[in-house]
């Protein structure tokens, strides 16, 4: 009779339903496979939905004072510490769970995976989830960044003490000479002074000369004497000569003949001139150097009260100067544009220029290995396991950037201003053509920083964490109209996030960032973020440190796993 009644009850049922009914299993498995993929393509994209964080149970934002302990083991221990003392702490095991005994399980399935796991997951499968269709998460760690850097060309102005000498010259005019006379034969009684041939080596030698020549009426009387005197012939006429010597000689009877006259004296300006050069300079001091001397000019001796001045000048003007020689000899850096810090009167001409080259950093280190975001691989029902389509989510990347935001969200908010995101204005400072340069560029150390006042090397830190966006750099100091400190201006943010969010969402709603002695630094309107097509920025620069946030350190994960064991321990043992 019962079964009677049901077959009744199957005649009176739909078709469709009797359609059911006689389903195989496996047209039940993909029925059921179909109605998965559709239940999970229609919530994907619900993750990014406005309020979707309202969905999730609990859900109080990403900031939990919690995870302050995921960077400080030692807060971790001592809190924990802390809280031992503070209350009893016990385990607590239902008596009325419900117990599987291991026995009852059919795992023959599972070993018959274990035994050839090609032939379920395929020759190059892994049930971690590394081939396959998964996408791959972001990259951990490793490559290299670039950066500018800067160095001047141009004018630079100085303002230094010179010195120089400015002797005094003394111009005369005439001669001064010796003269002397001499015969040129042997008489009788001498009348003529010595003979000639004293004098002769002086001819030959060419420092003296005859200027006249004059006869005296006596002749040569014999061919020779007591001193070898020789006549050409006797009767031979004798000669009175007179010579013109440059110095006194050592022969007797010579005469000085000077008429040597000053024409001019004056100072010479020639090494001060070339001193001062183009510079304008003014005279500091001058003190004589060469006082109360007579000095000999020309045979004439002349004294004066002094006779050179050293003299100091105050100068100012402008020299080339051009310290990119290191820059450009470094490898990793190379050229990539001017900038003019000042113009000349003209407006025109620039007279110093930025010169910036784009430099790269060495790698980090090797990036870790890669990983993937997979489905599950398998699923078993009644000892039977199926391969699994992977359909790894593409929205990975969206949904870590979508909760950091909402993260920001509460501190980047100005309720006065009704603003969020916004940054601040910083500044360093740089000397042109000086050793003080506390803009040191990202990655590169401050090379003097006992110059360089807090905001400078508040700026270097914070650049180098990557929080910054370079606006521009502009003149903050001229002398003799040429730029001598220059200031590079930067908007800095509260994280990598909020600078990537400001400077693409600046550019996709057309915002300016302002000049660089006045930048605008400030964020959006709430109306302004909401057009902000997210989808479209890059984040890659923080997604890896977005899944290293994911991670849980090393200590938290193992007493994690303390506390599992000690709860298994006791869920086996029955809580004795």
């Amino acid at each position: 009779m019962r079964w009677t009644r049901w077959l009744c009850a199957a005649a009176k049922q739909p078709e469709h339903q009797l359609a059911h009914a006689q389903m195989t299993s496996s047209d039940a498995r993909a029925e059921g496979e179909a109605l998965g993929e559709g239940v999970r393509d229609a919530t994907n994209g619900s993750i990014l939905a406005n309020g979707a964080e309202a969905d999730v149970p609990t859900f109080g934002g990403t900031s939990f004072p919690s995870l302050d302990y995921a960077d400080d083991a030692v807060g971790l221990t001592t809190a924990g510490e802390a809280q031992r003392y503070q209350q009893d702490y016990q385990v607590v095991v239902d008596p009325y769970r419900k117990v599987v005994d291991p026995a009852t399980i059919d795992l023959s399935a599972a070993s018959a995976i274990e035994a050839d796991p090609d032939a379920y997951l395929g020759p190059s499968g892994a049930p971690g989830g590394s081939t396959g269709s998964c996408n791959p998460l972001p990259s951990g760690g490793g490559g290299s960044t670039t950066y500018l850097e800067s160095c001047n060309q141009g004018s630079q102005p100085f303002d230094e003490a010179r010195t120089c000498k400015a002797p005094l010259v003394v111009q005369t005019q005439g001669t001064r000479y010796w003269e002397y006379q001499c015969s040129t034969g042997f008489i009788k009684y001498q009348t003529s002074g010595p003979y000639c041939d004293i004098i002769q080596p002086d001819l030959d030698a060419g420092s003296c000369r005859v200027i006249d020549r004059e006869r005296i009426g006596e002749t040569c009387l014999q061919w020779g004497g007591r001193d070898g005197r020789w006549c050409t012939e006797p009767g031979d006429p004798v000669y009175r000569e007179t010579y013109s010597c440059p110095s006194q000689l050592s022969i007797p009877g010579g005469v000085e003949r000077n008429s040597v006259r000053i024409v001019s004296e004056a100072v010479d300006e020639a090494q001060c001139q070339a001193t001062i050069g183009t510079a304008s300079c003014s005279l500091q001091s001058e003190t004589c150097t060469a006082p109360n001397e007579t000095r000999v000019i020309n045979g004439l001796s002349v004294t004066r009260p002094c006779w050179e001045w050293s003299r100091t000048y105050q100068c100012q003007g402008l020299l080339p100067a051009n310290d990119c020689a290191a820059l450009e000899a470094r490898p990793e850096c190379s050229f990539s544009h001017d900038e003019c810090l000042s113009y000349d009167t003209d407006g025109t001409t620039c007279n110093v220029y930025d010169r910036w080259f784009q430099c790269t950093t060495p790698d980090t280190g090797t990036p870790p290995p890669p990983a993937y975001v997979c489905a599950g691989d398998l699923y078993c029902i009644d000892g039977e396991c199926t391969t699994v389509t992977r359909e790894a989510s593409t929205e990975f990347k969206d949904a870590m950037v979508a909760m950091n935001v909402m993260g920001e969200l509460k501190d980047g908010f100005d309720p006065n201003q009704l603003k969020i995101f916004s940054g601040e204005n910083l500044k360093c400072t740089k000397k042109v053509f000086g050793l003080s340069n506390c803009c040191s560029g990202k990655g590169v150390p401050l090379l003097t920083p006992w110059l360089c006042n807090s905001q400078d090397r508040d700026v270097d830190k914070k650049d180098d964490a990557g929080l910054c966006h370079y606006v521009g750099t502009y003149c903050s100091d001229k002398i003799l109209g040429v730029c001598v400190t220059r200031k590079q201006s930067y908007c800095c943010y509260g994280s990598k996030l909020v600078r990537i969010l400001n400077e693409q969402g600046k550019a996709q709603l057309g915002m300016q960032w302002g000049k660089p002695k006045e930048p605008d630094c400030e964020g959006f309107l709430i109306a302004q973020f909401q057009q902000l097509d997210l989808s479209r920025m890059d984040f890659r620069e923080v997604y890896a440190e977005f899944v290293d946030a994911a991670k849980l350190p090393d200590e938290i994960e193992m007493s994690i796993q303390i506390q599992t064991r000690i709860e298994n321990y006791y869920n086996t043992n029955g809580g004795t």
